[in-house]
């Protein structure tokens, strides 16, 4: 494990590019040069601290969700591009987001899901779901979305129509990676399933993949990689049959984010000051 972010704070949320890497850090924005370590740049854009503020990043934008807030910032100077209320309590609380090219598409705690046009700003609401839906996927011309329940729903982003329904158990699926047209869905009882989203069907399942919740964090050559910060665990599974490969033990706490870059894989916790670097080569 290799240090190679400093923080005043535990970083929240990170997004790497070529050159630089942008991290949500307390009350900031902070971008560093991935090469020199420099901070490139530093910008306070919060009022409070935050330890829940979750990010996702594109081309272009920076989007930040907190509570029931939406941020969106420029990704070059972290300018405020808009700030949305999209809902009142814990009853109306972002869930989740998604993006392409037009829309930002935020699901709301109890089923619903608001999107906010990229070019006016404008939003509409749709009722999908009885049952939250905390992981969201863009695919295609669909919406992936897991639901507290233990479904997988494929959703029509035109229509906002359920296209199908796949059951996987009775907990959330609280964690989605998408690889061409395989689905890798993690659910908090424990199981990860490999999903052909040509068919939306279940390819095959791996159980007792972590004790505890665990992110979906990518693919390394022919490897799913899974994070369980509770369990202070790295997991490798083949990315076909979902056999475990290995398992890397290293000190992490309650939740975290991850990225994949070639051979490493950048990893932030909450006791961790910063960003640390773990090499992915055996």
């Amino acid at each position: 494990m290799e240090h190679i972010v400093e923080a005043d704070g535990i970083v929240t949320g990170f997004n790497i590019t070529e050159q630089s890497i942008d991290c949500m850090c307390g009350k900031e924005l902070i971008k560093i040069d991935k090469h020199s370590r420099d901070i490139i740049l530093k910008k306070t854009v919060f009022e409070k601290q935050g330890l829940s503020r979750k990010m996702i990043v594109d081309d272009e934008q920076i989007f930040i969700y907190d509570f029931c807030t939406l941020y969106i910032f420029s990704q070059e100077d972290y300018t405020l591009v808009g700030k949305w209320q999209l809902g009142t309590d814990l009853s109306s609380d972002i869930c989740g987001i998604a993006v392409d090219e037009n829309t930002v598409y935020c699901s709301i705690r109890n089923g619903k899901i608001i999107t906010l046009d990229r070019q006016s700003y404008s939003t509409k609401e749709f009722i999908i779901s009885d049952s939250s839906m905390w992981s969201i996927k863009t695919y295609d011309k669909y919406l992936i979305c897991g639901t507290v329940n233990g479904k997988l729903l494929l959703l029509d982003k035109t229509t906002f129509s359920i296209a199908k329904v796949l059951v996987l158990g009775k907990k959330n699926i609280g964690s989605l990676h998408i690889d061409s047209e395989i689905l890798y869905a993690g659910s908090h009882d424990g199981k990860i399933f490999k999903i052909n989203l040509l068919n939306f069907e279940i390819d095959t399942s791996a159980k007792n993949v972590h004790k505890k919740m665990f992110d979906c964090v990518g693919l390394y050559k022919d490897m799913l990689i899974t994070v369980s910060y509770p369990c202070s665990e790295i997991a490798f599974w083949n990315k076909d049959t979902l056999r475990k490969m290995k398992v890397i033990n290293t000190l992490l706490k309650l939740s975290g984010c991850a990225h994949i870059e070639n051979d490493f894989m950048y990893i932030s916790s909450r006791n961790i000051l910063g960003i640390d670097r773990i090499s992915l080569i055996e």
